[in-house]
């Protein structure tokens, strides 16, 4: 590969994926190999620029094992809040089989650096202790020990970057934030929780730039297994969010509070501390919600100004 330091991608053909690729085809270091359920889907989104390993083919091992990655970055998985128990297969067979088959295959390789992505869901207490709010980062958290494991037995580094509410780009998986737009001056009153949760916002470029961070400066790392939360460190309430929408937009939000009741373990808190990031990094958000709302907005609008 001409000395070109390779990097295997899951969940490429995701937003965060997706964007993540295209940022690093920009850089002619790296030789970029992804690993896909749809292998059409992918070439429609990157056509033939870089080499796709279908999840679902028979010498799936072997192609993973003949590209040899440097570095893999860890986005496919997952998500539901529902316990049910076609949720709870699902939840198992992608978190966690998945995940320990391609630890498995790995251990052929020569890998320096794993990037797991996490989700602030597996922290209930807003904190650096792992508690789960639902099955699926239940499933997430088994998942790292796995991860955990085969890094001391395999002896590659290991990042663990928790995501908090991440927003921009168009998506077909609609968040909080595009329900929250789609709110504004409809005829059609959607129906949200009391609106009190606090949630830390985060735009997908600076979740992008985070993942090249690491891929920049993964060397200069003297510990060998860290988390990294990643998020602005400033949290607003869902009712905040739309205040600042109308405000932006001078557009009405048609919304019922507290229709929707809270489960049981949903996280009333979540803002990340970035302390880590920022120290070891130099990373920290270069969009605050009023910025970052701007430019998803402007996206959604055809790039015309709010």
């Amino acid at each position: 590969m001409n000395g070109k330091e390779k990097i295997l991608i899951t969940g490429a053909t995701g937003c965060i994926g997706s964007n993540l690729v295209n940022t690093l085809l920009q850089n002619s270091t790296y030789h970029l190999a992804l690993v896909v359920r749809d292998t059409n889907k992918a070439k429609s989104l990157f056509y033939d620029k870089v080499s796709c390993i279908s999840s679902k083919c028979k010498d799936f091992k072997e192609k993973i094992v003949d590209f040899s990655p440097d570095i893999v970055i860890h986005l496919a998985s997952y998500s539901s809040s529902s316990d049910e128990l076609c949720e709870i297969n699902k939840l198992i067979e992608s978190n966690i089989i998945f995940t320990s088959i391609l630890l498995d295959t790995l251990s052929e390789c020569n890998v320096k650096l794993f990037i797991n992505t996490g989700s602030f869901s597996e922290y209930y207490n807003n904190d650096d202790i792992p508690s789960p709010t639902y099955f699926y980062s239940a499933t997430k958290i088994s998942a790292s020990s796995i991860i955990d494991y085969y890094s001391k037995k395999n002896n590659f580094k290991v990042i663990n970057a928790i995501l908090y509410t991440v927003y921009g780009k168009k998506t077909i998986n609609k968040k909080i934030i595009d329900y929250a737009i789609e709110s504004l001056e409809s005829n059609n009153s959607i129906n949200m929780s009391d609106g009190w949760q606090v949630l830390d916002f985060i735009y997908i470029d600076d979740v992008v730039r985070f993942y090249t961070n690491i891929i920049y400066n993964f060397k200069k790392l003297s510990i060998n297994h860290k988390n990294y939360f990643v998020g602005t460190a400033k949290g607003i309430s869902i009712r905040e969010l739309i205040q600042i929408l109308e405000k932006i937009t001078n557009k009405k939000a048609n919304i019922n509070w507290g229709v929707i009741q809270d489960r049981v373990m949903d996280t009333k808190k979540a803002v990340a501390n970035i302390y880590n990031a920022k120290n070891e990094l130099q990373w920290s958000a270069n969009y605050d919600i009023h910025t970052g709302l701007k430019k998803y907005l402007n996206e959604l609008n055809g790039n015309k100004n709010v």
